[in-house]
């Protein structure tokens, strides 16, 4: 173990969650960033939001609930009606529809003509 590292970790810790308090208590001046910075944690904070959304909705589409399987498999067999809900699928579609709107046509989850 190196001691030099761990001491200089356990140094630059302490020192910001001094540094945290005192912003906190009002002792010291809040650290200001230039507006750069906070549009890209602004961004990297929706981007990362979007990003579980969509894993979370695709997981439902990968390993869908098994009743649900079942009643789309029926619906599509019997075509007499179509269900009123949507499916896994066509969330997951709305969500990334709704993530490109988000973002614009200029990123990844944009859709370009």
């Amino acid at each position: 173990m190196d001691f030099k590292k761990f001491s200089s970790e356990a140094g630059a810790f302490f020192n910001r969650a001094i540094q945290f308090t005192e912003e906190k208590l009002g002792q010291a001046e809040k650290t200001e960033y230039d507006e750069q910075y906070e549009s890209l944690v602004q961004r990297a904070d929706k981007t990362k939001d979007w990003t579980e959304k969509m894993v979370k909705q695709m997981e439902a589409v990968l390993q869908p609930n098994p009743t649900v399987r079942a009643e789309q498999a029926i619906h599509e067999k019997v075509q007499a009606f179509t269900p009123s809900r949507q499916f896994e699928t066509d969330f997951l579609g709305a969500m990334m529809i709704s993530a490109g709107n988000d973002f614009g046509s200029t990123t990844g989850y944009g859709w370009k003509k």
